[in-house]
């Protein structure tokens, strides 16, 4: 009984090893997929996207709208107790910008724009957001907008400005947070996947 007891936690022991190897990994390939600046700052689109979470990811919005950079403007997750609405009254080309009230977290910012990109039959769109969370962004918007160009606008923070960032303690910290809700998104379209053909075979 103890020799099999001894075997069992040799083989917790191995794949709790494996499953930490294989995180690490991972998490060093999510760390070179975080942008270090914009794709393009030049090209026009039809649509310019910003998921709020920031001041500074708000002011680059506004400068490339007013700089005609795109034609619709979307904020996306605006938060209903803000004054953004007095400062978009105020903006000449406010009947193209709308805020989106609805959005609580990254799903929700893309089932968001998708909506806004499908009425207003936008092509090419410019998404902005902090350069961490761009990776999950741009993988939950192509999911819903598989058609649309979508050119990523990074706004990198001052903390990943400094040399060997992830060795900071709070910048490492809020990258491993954001890789863990990225394997969680990428593990919960194939879950959902499975849910609706158990839940198609039951109706049949």
């Amino acid at each position: 009984m103890l020799k099999q007891s001894v075997l069992y936690s040799l083989r917790l022991l191995m794949v709790a090893a494996v499953g930490g190897s294989l995180w690490l990994a991972g998490l060093v390939l999510f760390t070179r997929l975080i942008p270090s600046s914009p794709e393009d700052t030049t090209t026009s689109t039809d649509g310019i996207v910003i998921f709020t979470g920031g001041e500074t990811r708000l002011q680059v919005a506004l400068s490339l709208f007013e700089q005609k950079k795109g034609k619709y403007l979307l904020i996306s997750g605006v938060n209903p107790e803000s004054s953004l609405s007095k400062t978009v009254d105020q903006m000449p080309f406010k009947s193209q910008v709308t805020l989106g009230y609805e959005a609580l977290d990254t799903l929700g910012n893309a089932e968001e724009t998708a909506a806004w990109a499908e009425a207003n039959r936008i092509r090419t769109l410019r998404l902005i957001t902090s350069n961490y969370h761009m990776p999950r962004s741009l993988f939950e918007l192509r999911r819903l907008l598989p058609e649309v160009q979508i050119l990523s606008h990074a706004v990198v923070g001052k903390s990943f400005l400094k040399p060997k960032w992830w060795i900071h303690p709070a910048t490492l910290s809020l990258v491993i947070q954001e890789y863990n809700k990225f394997l969680f998104a990428l593990l919960r379209r194939p879950l959902e996947d499975m849910q609706e053909f158990f839940t198609a075979r039951e109706k049949t």
